[in-house]
């Protein structure tokens, strides 16, 4: 099935009408723009990207004025086409989170963001986001009991309990920080309901 046609994804995410769902996607990218911007990255790694809306939020907030090199990978061709008039910017390749086809340290800041969730093995996808990185890592998932709560509030996924369909990893808070804390440094931890957001320092 086609992603735009889809009731949850990615583009349902940020092309949803809904005022609370418009205002909780806004101060997750916020929040995300003001932890990247102090720290001047130029070379960028979405790790997941889909169309790259979050790329292009954050250049848009100012926090990648400093990028000369933006690159994006996904599975998902169709998001990256339609990706090509979202996030121009973004030079987009097919490739897989657990097999990064980059250098070790290619990159200033990798961003993964809402990607681990759908892994069956997170911490090969997060050692991949490290081996990358040179510096920092950028990292979400959602703030489980609550994300799943939420959809089954609203009559979503009911049959799961609220889980999304393709959700294949489950975090508290708690579980996520000491889940990165065993790859990376973790510098910030939010929780931005319903997501939780990490950024982290590559260990040495």
């Amino acid at each position: 099935m086609n992603n735009a046609k889809r009731d949850y994804g990615n583009w349902q995410k940020y092309n949803n009408p809904n005022p609370l769902q418009r205002f909780l996607m806004r101060r997750f990218l916020q929040q995300a723009a003001a932890w990247i911007a102090p720290l001047e990255v130029e070379r960028v790694l979405d790790a997941g990207c889909a169309e790259g809306f979050v790329t292009r939020a954050l250049l848009e907030g100012g926090a990648l004025s400093r990028a000369t090199l933006l690159v994006g990978v996904d599975l998902d061709l169709e998001a990256m086409a339609r990706g090509a008039a979202i996030s121009p910017q973004l030079r987009k390749f097919p490739a897989s989170i657990t097999a990064l086809p980059f250098a070790d340290d290619s990159f200033d800041l990798v961003m993964a963001t809402e990607v681990l969730e759908h892994l069956p093995d997170p911490r090969l996808g997060l050692r991949e986001v490290k081996r990358v990185s040179r510096r920092y890592c950028l990292l979400s998932v959602p703030h489980e009991p609550w994300f799943r709560a939420m959809n089954f509030l609203r009559g979503k996924h009911l049959h799961r309990w609220g889980n999304d369909p393709e959700h294949l990893q489950n975090w508290t808070l708690s579980a996520f920080r000491r889940f990165v804390a065993g790859e990376c440094t973790v510098i910030a931890i939010r929780s931005l309901l319903p997501w939780t957001l990490v950024l982290a320092r590559k260990a040495v």
